[in-house]
C-alpha cells in the first residue's frame, strides 16, 4: 500500500475525500463539543487553527462520512447545523468603516444562503435577525466559527499612532459585532461557537464580557491539541520518516529524530503541563520537499511584530530567558502591548519552564526559530545586506580555528554591512545585539544573558565539544572583559559539562564604530 500523500491545503473535505494524510484530532474536538459550548483558542499561524475551523463546520453540517475511521465517529450524531463562518483573512479591515461593511455583507450573503429575511438598520440587529431567523426556520440551533478574529487588530499595530487609533476602532467593531453573542435572544439559539486568533487581547467583548466563553489556550487538557507530538510524528508519519532519514543518510531513525526534534519541536502552550509539539508545517514540509530548512518562516514574519521591536527599540538579547507570570502571557491590552506577551502568542517564545506557582521562563522554541527571526531582524530593524549571512558563517570559522584576529576583521566587515545613520544612538548594547544576531545565524548553540551565581555572560555559543564565553566591552580591553569572565564564574557550568571552555573578549570603540580588539583564552 502506498504511503498516504501530505496535504498541503488546510480544506478538511479535501484532506478526506483525496485520502491525504490526516492526524486525527477529533479525541479533543469531541471532548470540546461534549464539555461546553463556547471556546477561544490562540496560537501562532500556520499551526492548523484553519484546518480545525474547517472540521467544525464539517462536524456540524452533518457530514458524518467525511469523519469514518476517526475517533469520533461512533461517537457524535452528525445533527446537521446552520453553520456560520467569519474568517477575517477574506474580511476587509483597512478602516473600521471597511470593517464594519465586510461583516455586514457577509451577514447578508448568509441570509441570501440560506434564505433568510433578515432586517435591521444596524450592523448588530441585522446580525441578531439572521441569527434567530435560522432557529426559526430551521428549527435547529446555530453554529458559529470566527478564524483570525484579531486580524482587523494585530495588522495595523507598530504602525504608529495612526496605526494604533485603527487598531482601537476596529477592536470596538469586532466588540460590538461578537458582543451580539451574549444577548439574551441569542445565546438560547447559539448551538457551539468557536473563535481562533493568534492573539488574546483584553477588552474584546468575547474576552472581559462573555463570562461563559471558555479560553483554552494555556488549558493543560488542549497542550497539545494543534502541533503535532512526538508520539504522533512516529505514529502518522513512519513511512515518510523512514524514507526521509534513509534518504539523509542518517544511520538510525532515532539519530534522524534528534535532529528533526533539534529544529522544529519545542513548543510548550500550557505552564500546567510540560508536553512539547512540533510544528506541523514544518513537519509536513520537510518530509515533502526532503531537506532541513526554515520552512515555518516561508511566508515571512508579520510585519507588526518587527515595526513594534523598531517602535520599542527592544533589546533583543533579553529574549532568552525571560521570566514573566501566567496572567502576562494569557491576554494584553493593545494601549499597553507587551512585546514579550505577543512573541509568545505568536509562537515565537514559547515556556522553557514553570515554576509551578507562578512564574515562567520563556524562550525560542527551537532552532528554526531562533535562526529565522535573527535573519529578519538583521535584514528589517538594522537593514544588514544580505551578504551578512556568509560573514556569519566566516565568523563562526574564525571562533572555531580561535583565530581572533580574523574574528575581529570579520566583526568589522559585519559592522560595514550595517547603514550609517542607524549608529546615531549606537552603544554598547548596539553592538551585543548585532553580533548576537550573527552569532544566531551559525546554526549552533548560541545562548545570550546567561546567568550565573554573580551575574549574566553576553553569550555563551556552544560548537563541536567547545564552549565560547563571549563578553563585549564598550572602552575597556578585551582583557578586561575576560577578566570579567573569570571573577563572575561565567564558565563554570560549561566546564562541569564536559566542553573545552575559550574564554573571548571583544572590545568595542563607540565613537570610531569598529571593533578595535578581539582576545581569547
Amino acid at each position: 500500500m502506498a504511503k498516504q500523500k501530505i496535504p498541503d491545503t488546510s480544506s478538511f473535505r479535501e484532506i478526506r475525500t483525496s485520502g491525504e494524510l490526516y492526524v486525527d484530532k477529533t479525541p479533543w474536538i469531541y471532548r470540546m463539543i461534549t464539555e461546553g459550548r463556547f471556546y477561544f483558542l490562540s496560537r501562532p499561524r500556520r499551526f492548523g487553527k484553519s484546518l480545525t475551523i474547517s472540521t467544525l463546520k464539517e462536524l456540524f453540517s452533518g457530514n458524518k462520512d467525511l469523519f469514518e475511521g476517526l475517533y469520533i465517529f461512533n461517537k457524535w450524531e452528525f445533527k446537521k447545523h446552520p453553520v456560520l463562518l467569519f474568517d477575517f483573512n477574506g474580511i476587509p479591515y483597512e478602516t473600521p468603516d471597511k470593517l464594519e461593511m465586510g461583516l455586514r455583507e457577509k451577514v447578508l450573503l448568509y441570509a441570501k444562503k440560506y434564505g433568510i429575511e433578515a432586517s435591521g438598520e444596524s450592523l448588530l440587529s441585522l446580525f441578531i435577525s439572521l441569527l434567530t431567523g435560522l432557529y426559526e426556520k430551521y428549527r435547529s440551533s446555530v453554529v458559529v466559527l470566527v478564524d483570525e478574529y484579531d486580524k482587523p487588530i494585530v495588522e495595523h499595530l507598530g504602525k504608529g499612532e495612526e496605526g494604533l487609533n485603527i487598531a482601537l476602532q476596529n477592536r470596538e467593531v469586532l466588540e460590538s459585532f461578537f458582543g451580539v453573542l451574549k444577548e439574551s435572544s441569542v445565546v438560547d439559539v447559539l448551538k457551539f461557537v468557536f473563535v481562533t486568533g493568534v492573539s488574546a487581547f483584553a477588552k474584546v467583548s468575547i474576552f472581559s464580557k462573555w463570562n461563559n466563553l471558555n479560553n483554552l489556550t494555556i488549558s493543560p487538557k488542549y497542550a497539545d491539541f494543534l502541533g503535532y507530538t512526538e508520539e504522533e510524528l512516529l505514529r502518522y508519519f513512519k513511512e515518510h520518516l523512514e524514507e526521509f532519514c534513509r534518504e539523509q543518510g542518517f544511520k538510525s531513525v532515532e539519530e534522524c529524530i534528534e535532529r528533526i526534534r533539534y529544529w522544529y519541536n519545542g513548543y510548550r502552550f500550557s505552564p500546567w503541563r510540560d508536553v512539547r509539539v512540533y510544528n506541523p508545517v514544518s513537519i509536513m514540509k520537510l518530509l515533502n520537499e526532503g531537506y532541513f530548512s526554515n520552512w515555518w518562516f516561508e511566508t515571512g514574519t508579520p510585519s507588526f511584530l518587527v515595526n513594534l521591536i523598531k517602535e520599542k527599540n527592544y533589546y533583543i538579547p533579553e529574549l532568552e530567558e525571560l521570566e514573566v507570570t501566567v496572567d502576562f502571557i494569557s491576554a494584553f491590552r493593545i494601549e499597553r502591548i507587551r512585546l514579550e506577551a505577543l512573541l509568545f502568542q505568536t509562537g515565537y517564545l514559547t515556556i522553557k519552564d514553570f515554576d509551578g506557582r507562578e512564574f515562567i521562563k520563556l524562550g525560542y522554541p527551537n532552532i528554526e526559530v531562533k535562526r529565522s527571526f535573527s535573519n529578519v531582524l538583521l535584514e528589517e530593524v538594522y537593514e544588514a545586506e544580505p551578504g551578512v549571512k556568509k560573514l556569519a558563517e566566516e565568523l563562526g570559522r574564525a571562533i572555531y580555528r580561535k583565530d581572533w584576529e580574523g574574528v575581529k576583521d570579520i566583526l568589522n566587515d559585519i559592522l560595514a554591512q550595517i547603514p550609517y545613520p542607524l549608529y546615531a544612538k549606537a552603544d554598547e548594547r548596539f553592538f551585543h545585539t548585532v553580533f548576537y544576531l550573527c552569532l544566531n545565524l551559525l546554526g549552533y548553540d548560541a545562548r545570550s544573558e546567561v546567568l550565573s551565581s554573580r551575574g549574566r555572560c553576553d553569550v555563551a555559543l556552544t560548537m563541536q565539544g567547545r564552549a565560547f564565553i563571549i563578553e563585549f566591552k564598550a572602552g575597556v580591553s578585551a582583557e578586561e572583559a575576560i577578566k570579567q569572565i573569570e571573577e563572575r564564574g561565567y564558565a563554570k557550568e560549561y566546564e562541569v559539562r564536559g566542553f573545552e571552555v575559550v574564554k573571548v573578549g571583544v572590545s568595542f570603540d563607540i565613537k570610531e564604530r569598529v571593533v578595535k580588539e578581539v582576545a581569547g583564552k
